[in-house]
């Protein structure tokens, strides 16, 4: 029986000694990796347009091909429709074809009313005969380009003079 008390006494011992030693990796205290990791979708010169989808729905599309970022040349992008990419999803719009030359930045004149909400548009053709879905079509890319909270009241001005508010309706 003293081979299984030395036995017995031996392993109390190694146990112990095998925790204390662990695996042999030293260890570390916390390494500093820096702040938290962030994601830019579309890049600097990029912005939301917004087109409608084969069933109808409004769908945000990234532009990241836009010569500078500015409500102009993103709304002058959403006149002058979808582009191969976004036709070859099924995108549409119900805004008027451009001409053969398209819809140029200045062509659409933008500004904000005097109460600091309301964002005015003058669009290059008249708004009377524009489906719903396109006003909103306008309201929601000018929605995402001036990125204002709560989300501005539209004020959509047509070449004949009519004025009309119009709300994107996604937000809401």
């Amino acid at each position: 029986m003293t081979g299984l008390r030395t036995a017995a006494a031996a392993a109390a011992l190694l146990g112990p000694l095998l925790l204390a030693t662990g695996c042999g990796i030293a260890t570390t205290g916390v390494v500093e990796s820096g702040g938290a990791g962030t994601m830019n979708v579309g890049g600097p010169q990029s912005a939301l347009v917004y087109f409608l989808s084969p069933e109808g729905a409004l769908r945000p599309v990234t532009v990241t091909d836009l010569p500078q970022t500015s409500v102009s040349a993103t709304l002058a992008t959403l006149l002058n429709g979808p582009n191969d990419t976004a036709r070859a999803a099924g995108l549409t719009t119900e805004l008027p074809a451009p001409d053969s030359k398209g819809f140029a930045e200045g062509v659409i004149k933008f500004g904000v009313g005097d109460n600091g909400k309301d964002v005015r548009v003058v669009l290059p053709f008249p708004i009377a005969p524009l489906s719903a879905l396109a006003r909103r079509q306008v309201a929601c890319t000018v929605d995402s380009a001036v990125s204002r909270t709560p989300e501005p009241e539209i004020l959509l001005v047509g070449s004949e003079g009519k004025q009309e508010r119009v709300a994107c309706g996604i937000h809401d």
